[in-house]
């Protein structure tokens, strides 16, 4: 590990050890190992690389450690047990279908992991939905494997998602009701709290449902673009 990496890890708070399976590291707290792995990314995916194994950073009362593979930073396309879906399931809360998950997204798939209100990530370039936390699977009455493969724009009106992404490049934040369908066979109401980001030059959007969706019927147009 770099300098800069031990001069950290030696501070009060920080212990690491390492083992056959790679550097596991103990942060103070959540906060610290959040900002150690956008801070040293790069560094710790080398690591990780040079060592043939793995770094993990956890914290106390951690429910699921930020973990760096070697393919990181070699940039080459994970073996199928290596994949972003496995590296975060989280236990089950957490689902995403994108290979490269640079930091930051990274960071947010821990915090969607333990968040309890559903959360969706979707990139902008495409609309393709590709993380969900599991409660939003359970909303969407869908499997993750289904939800994270979904192209959004099947499941708004035309006119509403042209609201939507004016809105997001309008404000970077705000929360919005609008209907929209949770799958083929159901549209609700629903109210959430949007936000745009960009990471490594993607744009996505995340959406927080704040509320228990109210079904209603499908309108007439939907599922048009299917």
């Amino acid at each position: 590990m770099s300098v800069s990496i031990l001069k950290v890890l030696n501070l009060p708070g920080w212990n690491y050890k390492i083992s056959y399976e790679g550097v596991s590291i103990l942060a103070p707290t959540k906060r610290d190992a959040t900002d150690l792995a956008q801070s040293y990314g790069d560094a710790l995916s080398e690591t990780a690389a040079k060592i043939k194994g793995k770094v993990r950073i956890g914290w106390r009362r951690c429910k699921q450690p930020i973990e760096f593979y070697g393919w990181m930073a070699s940039h080459e396309a994970p073996t199928p047990s290596e994949t972003a879906e496995t590296i975060l399931r989280c236990g089950g809360s957490v689902f995403c279908s994108q290979l490269h998950v640079p930091v930051d997204l990274l960071c947010r798939m821990v915090t969607a992991a333990e968040n309890e209100r559903p959360i969706s990530i979707v990139r902008q370039d495409n609309r393709k939905q590709i993380i969900i936390n599991q409660p939003m699977s359970d909303m969407l009455e869908t499997p993750p494997e289904v939800a994270t493969q979904r192209i959004m724009s099947k499941f708004w009106l035309p006119e509403d998602l042209a609201e939507l992404e004016q809105k997001l490049r309008n404000n970077n934040q705000f929360t919005w009701t609008y209907s929209a369908g949770l799958n083929e066979q159901a549209w609700a109401i629903l109210t959430t709290h949007f936000e745009a980001f960009e990471v490594e030059g993607v744009w996505y959007r995340q959406g927080t449902c704040l509320s228990t969706p109210q079904l209603v019927p499908i309108p007439p147009r939907a599922f048009a673009s299917a």
